[in-house]
């Protein structure tokens, strides 16, 4: 009898055990956002230090959470080099204060390497490409040798600008991301789309715009929605 009822009693914690187990995974994965609305900001200044070489700092800051809760803080500085008209070279580097939707913060830094590309279709009507490859390394990770926690991203990004006004640029783009990591073949892992107006005031300009991210390659893909304003001052 005391065989049965310790056989038994032992089934009946590793049954509620189980049930535990199974109640918190299924609690994390009804915690996991697929779909949020996020906002946008920028401050770029920029200035031409030298012949066709514009050097410009900038500050983002983004919100998630249906623009209730911080998301990210970013500190970007980038030299871009214009080769003619139409072709462009450049690089960046972007401190990022990266804050989850589990509430965890790390310090991330990235540096980026980009061609550019534009060309007018029409008097009205100017095509835009871009090409980035982007290096992203998470927590600090690219300051201590005993970590490597990386990856590898190249972005391809094409873009449509009407001018039917002389202040107004109204645009559409679109861009896909292409991710390396270790141990995994590349993937597409993400596409971004914006419409948006560009508004020069000045020497200054004015963006602000709509967007959509989707994620790919995985269950349950966040469905971003961006509310965008970005101001560009030339020193």
């Amino acid at each position: 009898m005391k065989t049965f009822s310790y056989i038994y009693s032992n089934k009946f914690i590793i049954l509620i055990t189980t049930c535990i187990i199974i109640n918190s995974h299924a609690y994390g994965q009804e915690q996991k956002i697929v779909r949020d609305l996020g906002l946008w900001t920028e401050i770029i200044l920029s200035k031409e230090v030298l012949k066709d070489v514009d050097l410009s700092l900038s500050n983002h800051l983004r919100f998630n959470r249906d623009i209730s809760s911080f998301d990210d803080y970013i500190l970007e500085l980038e030299l871009e080099y214009k080769i003619n008209k139409r072709f462009a070279i450049g690089t960046s580097g972007r401190y990022i204060s990266n804050r989850h939707y589990d509430e965890t913060v790390e310090d991330d830094y990235r540096y980026d390497l980009f061609f550019k590309y534009d060309t007018k279709i029409t008097e009205k009507i100017k095509l835009f490409y871009r090409l980035q490859y982007q290096k992203k390394f998470y927590d600090s990770s690219v300051f201590n040798k005993y970590l490597n926690y990386f990856e590898t991203v190249y972005r391809n990004r094409v873009k449509i600008e009407w001018k039917e006004f002389n202040n107004h640029g109204l645009y559409a783009s679109a861009e896909i991301f292409r991710m390396l990591k270790k141990s995994r073949d590349p993937y597409f892992n993400k596409y971004r789309i914006f419409a948006g107006d560009a508004i020069s005031i000045g020497n200054n300009e004015l963006n602000v715009a709509v967007g959509y991210e989707h994620g790919l390659k995985e269950n349950n893909p966040l469905n971003l929605f961006i509310l965008k304003t970005e101001w560009q001052l030339k020193l």
